[in-house]
């Protein structure tokens, strides 16, 4: 059990430190629709603290993120809201950690995010895999298994899944418990399991907080 709990606080503070989504312009910013910002600093995998209080940018700004439970019925999906100093949009998504027990230490969570026109299904990583290439992700819930190839998002930690993952977010996980997660590339296989508990919930609340396009 002990070696559970720093896992759990690096996978937690991969998660919260979610600033660094608009820090990789224009690379993670225009694959994920949203604006780039440099100036936003890079969070460590073992920053807890400044995953817990929020990361700042470099000129010691105030705390950029803002991370509450989904409300509802929505199991331990988080909110998460990354406000962006370039033009005031927020870089908005859900995260849910991973089932720590059953999972890889490298495999840190799931996550949805507001995309251009519909949520986009990420698979959050510790260790980031080399950018621009395509591993093979396959997921399964409730005994169907779906092999997708992903996208990598700079500087790696992000795995995009194509659009057919939203469309079974919306639709048949939400009756499943659980998402299995297998990441595959040429030289990594890194497992993962989360629960899917709430997750109707959890997209619901994303919606109606993704910011005007």
């Amino acid at each position: 059990m002990m070696r559970s709990r720093p896992r759990l606080l690096l996978a937690g503070a991969l998660l919260l430190c979610a600033g660094w989504l608009n820090d990789t312009a224009p690379g993670l910013a225009q694959i994920l629709g949203t604006p780039g910002h440099a100036g936003i600093r890079r969070c460590g995998t073992d920053d807890v603290d400044a995953a817990r209080s929020g990361c700042a940018n470099d000129a010691g700004a105030a705390p950029r993120n803002i991370s509450d439970p989904v409300p509802g019925p929505a199991g331990t999906w988080r909110l998460l809201r990354t406000p962006s100093s370039a033009d005031g949009h927020e870089t908005v998504s859900v995260v849910q950690t991973a089932d720590v027990s059953r999972s890889d230490v490298e495999f840190a969570g799931l996550m949805l995010h507001c995309g251009q026109t519909q949520p986009q299904v990420m698979v959050v990583l510790v260790r980031p895999l080399p950018p621009r290439t395509h591993p093979q992700v396959t997921v399964t819930a409730g005994g169907a298994s779906t092999v997708f190839t992903a996208s990598v998002v700079p500087p790696g930690a992000l795995v995009l899944l194509p659009p057919e993952a939203t469309a079974l977010a919306t639709g048949p996980w939400q009756a499943a418990s659980e998402l299995a997660v297998v990441v595959k590339d040429d030289s990594t296989v890194i497992r993962g399991a989360v629960s899917l508990s709430g997750l109707g919930t959890a997209l619901e609340t994303l919606r109606s907080n993704c910011p005007p396009r």
